[in-house]
C-alpha cells in the first residue's frame, strides 16, 4: 500500500460498487500487516484515537494513513454510505471528523468540494464553481492535469465516470483488446487495477501457478464485466494505463484503435 501511494496511486478511485479504498479498508475483518519500515505517522494516529500498540495496523488506523494521503472519508458509495458511516464507535467518528474535515472549495471557500483534479489535487471545487471544461494545467502549481475525480461518490442510480472522459466516439473495447493489453502489462497489471478500481482480493489470482499475463487478463476482464458499459472504451482504459505509466500497453491499445 505504501509503495502504491509512493508511486502516485489515485486513492480516490472507486470500484463498481462505488467504494473507495477507505470503504474497503474499514470493511476488513482482520488487521493489516506491514513488511516495510516503522512509520511514526501511525503512532500519532494511535494516540489520536486512544488505541494501544496492538491496534497499530487496525482498519481505522490504516484508514487514517490513507486519508492523510488524500483518500476521502465523505465519498458516498452506490448505497449512499460514506466510510465514516461504516465506523460504529461514535468517538472514532468525532475524532476522524476533526482530523480530516470535508475539503472546502478553493474558489468560493464556502461550499464543500465535490470534484478534485489529479495528480496534484490542488484544485478542489464545489458543484457551483466546477469548471465546465477540464483545465490543461493546475492554476496553482502549473502541473498538467491528467484526470478528475468525484469526492462525493456515484449516485445510487448511475455510477459517475472517475476518469477524465475520452472523446465522443471512442471505440468500444473487445475481449481480444484486453488480452493484447495484458500481454504488454506483464507483472505490472496490479498498478492498473488501482486506477480502474478493481478489488483484486476477490479475484483469487495470487496462485503462483497462474502466469502474469493470465492474472492481468483476469483483472481486466473483472473490470470489463462490472463497469458501466458507457465507460467500456479504449479511452477509459488508456487513461488508466497512462496513470499507471504502463507505456507499452498504452501504445498497444492506441495501435488497436486505429
Amino acid at each position: 500500500m505504501q509503495r502504491l501511494i509512493a508511486r502516485g496511486a489515485n486513492v480516490n478511485v472507486v470500484e463498481h460498487g462505488g467504494n473507495n479504498c477507505l470503504h474497503l479498508a474499514l470493511k476488513r475483518e482482520n488487521n493489516f500487516h506491514s513488511e516495510v519500515e516503522h512509520m511514526t505517522m501511525l503512532d500519532q494516529y494511535l494516540k489520536d484515537l486512544k488505541l494501544g500498540k496492538k491496534e497499530r495496523y487496525s482498519d481505522v488506523v490504516v484508514a487514517c494513513y490513507l486519508a492523510h494521503h488524500g483518500a476521502n472519508f465523505y465519498c458516498k458509495n452506490k448505497s449512499g454510505r460514506t466510510p465514516l458511516d461504516l465506523i460504529e464507535k461514535e468517538n472514532f467518528k468525532k475524532t476522524l471528523n476533526m482530523l480530516f474535515p470535508p475539503t472546502q472549495c478553493v474558489f468560493c471557500e464556502d461550499e464543500v468540494a465535490t470534484e478534485t483534479f489529479f495528480p496534484c489535487r490542488h484544485l478542489s471545487l464545489c458543484k457551483k464553481c466546477c469548471l465546465p471544461k477540464i483545465p490543461k494545467r493546475c492554476p496553482m502549481c502549473r502541473q498538467n492535469i491528467t484526470s478528475k475525480n468525484s469526492l462525493v461518490g456515484p449516485n445510487s442510480s448511475k455510477m459517475e465516470v472517475q476518469m477524465v472522459a475520452g472523446p465522443v466516439g471512442s471505440p468500444q473495447l473487445k475481449e481480444k483488446d484486453l488480452l493484447r493489453v495484458a500481454k504488454r502489462l506483464g507483472r505490472d497489471w496490479w498498478q492498473v487495477a488501482i486506477f480502474l478500481g478493481v478489488d483484486t482480493t476477490k479475484l483469487k489470482i495470487d496462485d503462483e501457478s497462474i502466469d502474469a499475463v493470465k492474472q492481468g487478463y483476469l483483472m481486466l476482464y473483472e473490470w470489463y464485466r462490472n463497469c458501466d458499459p458507457e465507460t467500456r472504451t479504449h479511452a477509459t482504459l488508456r487513461a488508466a494505463l497512462e496513470e499507471a505509466e504502463c507505456v507499452a500497453a498504452m501504445e498497444c491499445l492506441s495501435l488497436d484503435a486505429k
